[in-house]
């Protein structure tokens, strides 16, 4: 038996709880509450599993460069380090005998080949999440688009990261755009007397497209409307993809009060569980975060040419934000990949996409997009038939654009290879 004042990590003496009983400790020789050496040994052993990368964890680029190149990527070490050093056992009183114990598959592999453990952080190539991405991305195209409980179990995994333990977002996931503050929405005009129609009526006109006329976008499906804007006036001109001559006109928007969104550019700010090597769940939780850090830009990704499908995926992932967070945030903000992520979009949910315009009554005879300073107006804008009226349009803010030049930016490499190469590889190699 191992008494609980033998065991030192929190997490085993968690154990006690359970599987506690009153004897005497095989090792101080103290009666009191003790274990089982084999409860406490098994569940050691399985977070070693669970929770420690091995080779059939590494990709094939890690395994030729561990084994080929003979390139230290990430630490390497064999059972005994593992236990003593990372699990940071080495000075428990029952090491030795939690050593001699160990699985077999822990000393050699089925190829009998010496087992390694790898040391795992935000470097390694294979994310558990990727996979099931995948699969998630094959379902909701191929096989239940509409009732997908696989689906909805998947986004609950992922995006548990951003929950507290009072079930809302956590705050550091929340970005908080108030009254006063800008957003921009343009729209291109073909003729002058579009662009007439535009500055006459801008609520209408920069409003979301009606929900007879909305195609499949980044984040909605036919035939549902939601108000995409952005950051940055520059911003919103690249993600309407106008081209060489033509006309734009854009606008500022402000909220009537303040809007909540999900901010997707900052999930490195939201911190994994405090969690050990001994915890159950350690290793899920890291690969946890790294992947929400790649879906962002798997959601920021334009659609692929001639694939109608490929916009599926992230649109029910805004669905499912809408349906968990809709009562908490009014819609989300996600990195601009026109503009190469320096800029940054806001897609607002439907309920919170009501737009409307009121201009300052000492402003009733100006005509609308003059150049004059913006006035931000404040309103308490509701209608019981419809949801209430959450961003308005900003008087004097209407600009008119010519687009005289596209700017390509692309990185030219030397090698077919590095083309292809992952961005994790990449950053490994610190070739960024």
């Amino acid at each position: 038996m191992i008494c609980i004042e033998c065991v030192t990590p929190e997490p085993l003496k968690k154990l006690f709880g359970a599987h506690g009983q009153e004897a005497s400790c095989k090792y101080c020789h103290h009666h009191g509450k003790v274990i089982e050496p084999r409860i406490l040994f098994e569940y050691i052993y399985a977070r070693v599993r669970e929770n420690i990368a091995r080779k059939e964890d590494l990709s094939d680029y890690e395994l030729s460069m561990l084994y080929g190149a003979r390139v230290e990527l990430f630490p390497i070490a064999e059972i005994d380090i593992v236990l003593s050093e990372w699990f940071d056992l080495g000075n428990e009183p029952y090491f030795d005998d939690l050593c001699s114990s160990v699985p077999d598959e822990f000393n050699l592999d089925d190829a009998g080949d010496t087992t390694h453990f790898y040391g795992d952080d935000d470097a390694m190539e294979v994310n558990r999440y990727e996979r099931p991405w995948d699969q998630f991305v094959e379902g909701v195209q191929y096989t239940h688009r509409f009732f997908n409980a696989k689906a909805g179990e998947f986004l609950d995994s992922i995006f548990s990261l951003l929950v507290a333990d009072n079930e809302g977002l956590k705050s550091e996931a929340i970005r908080t755009i108030a009254n006063g503050e800008f957003m921009y929405r343009a729209r291109l005009a073909k003729s002058f007397s579009e662009a007439e129609k535009i500055t006459h009526d801008p609520a209408g006109q920069f409003g979301p497209t009606p929900r007879f006329l909305a195609s499949s976008q980044r984040m909605t499906p036919n035939g549902i409307s939601a108000l995409y804007c952005a950051l940055e006036r520059e911003t919103c001109l690249s993600e309407i993809r106008s081209i060489t001559g033509d006309h734009v006109v854009s606008t500022a928007l402000t909220p009537v009060a303040e809007l909540k969104l999900l901010d997707l550019t900052a999930l490195d700010k939201v911190e994994p569980p405090d969690l050990s090597l001994l915890d159950v769940g350690f290793r899920e939780a890291l690969h946890r975060k790294i992947f929400l850090g790649s879906l962002v830009k798997k959601m920021s990704r334009p659609k692929a040419r001639n694939d109608e499908l490929s916009y599926l995926s992230t649109q029910v992932v805004f669905e499912y934000l809408r349906l968990r967070f809709g009562k908490q945030v009014d819609g989300l903000v996600f990195p601009s990949v026109q503009t190469g992520e320096t800029g940054t979009n806001v897609v607002l949910f439907p309920e919170a996409s009501r737009l409307a315009y009121v201009p300052p009554p000492e402003a009733d005879a100006e005509r609308l997009g003059d150049e004059v300073p913006p006035v931000v107006v404040e309103v308490e804008l509701d209608n019981p038939f419809k949801p209430p009226t959450k961003v308005i349009v900003v008087h004097g803010s209407i600009r008119y654009h010519k687009v005289t030049a596209i700017e390509t930016k692309a990185r030219e490499y030397h090698h077919i290879y590095d083309i292809f190469m992952s961005d994790e590889t990449r950053k490994r190699l610190n070739l960024d």
